[in-house]
């Protein structure tokens, strides 16, 4: 008679019932697994929820620039004319750069009895709410002194960059148009800058596409 049978069937029971455990640990690794992925692809989906609804309810700028256009000129000293429109709150231009002038200001035109003058505007250039203002020859101007090259060519090209105070800054590109007008002589200017042949002054005017008007 074979005694070792009982133990045999005993050790084989004992390794089914230590297989059964370690399957059933397994099992149960991949639902926490599943469980943390879950978890993950859920917190991923929020993420872009967010990120698209903070894209949809950004604020377009209310400051818009249209007719951009630049004077020609055979001298160091030229001038930037616009249309500025204002569908928010009031602000102010305070400030410009362009690429082909060092020094930038924003000026005004004033006349005193007989005379007409440019002088930079204290503090910028106020721009009203839900109003446009228009930067043209004879009134406001963005001037562009101390050009390098000592001329503007028709249909050249003038990067300007524009700060405003709750706007912030704004890049437009004016083309370099012949304005026709008036000279204006050196006594004729107040402030830093030097008068030079027409820059501010003239009988031209910038409609809203920037074409020049005589």
């Amino acid at each position: 008679m074979n005694f070792r049978t009982p133990r045999r069937v005993a050790l084989l029971l004992a390794m089914t019932a230590v297989s059964v455990s370690l399957v059933a640990a397994a099992c149960g690794g991949d639902d926490d697994d599943d469980d943390a992925a879950d978890t993950a692809t859920a917190t991923t989906t929020s993420t872009a929820a967010t990120t698209t609804t903070g894209t949809a309810t950004q604020v377009a700028s209310p400051i818009t620039i249209s007719g951009v256009w630049a004077r020609a000129t055979t001298n160091d000293v030229s001038a930037a004319y616009m249309m500025i429109k204002n569908t928010g709150v009031q602000d102010r231009l305070v400030s410009a750069t362009a690429d082909v002038s060092p020094k930038v200001q924003i000026h005004e035109v004033i006349t005193e009895g007989n005379t007409s003058k440019m002088q930079e505007i204290p503090g910028g250039l106020v721009i009203p709410a839900n109003a446009s203002v228009e930067l043209k020859p004879g009134g406001y101007h963005i001037m562009l002194m101390d050009l390098p090259t000592k001329k503007l060519d028709v249909g050249q090209k003038v990067e300007i960059d524009l700060v405003f105070e709750k706007a912030g800054k704004i890049h437009v590109t004016a083309e370099v148009k012949q304005g026709g007008g008036m000279d204006m002589g050196s006594g004729g200017m107040s402030g830093t800058g030097t008068a030079t042949s027409g820059h501010g002054m003239g009988t031209a005017t910038a409609s809203a596409t920037g074409t020049a008007m005589r």
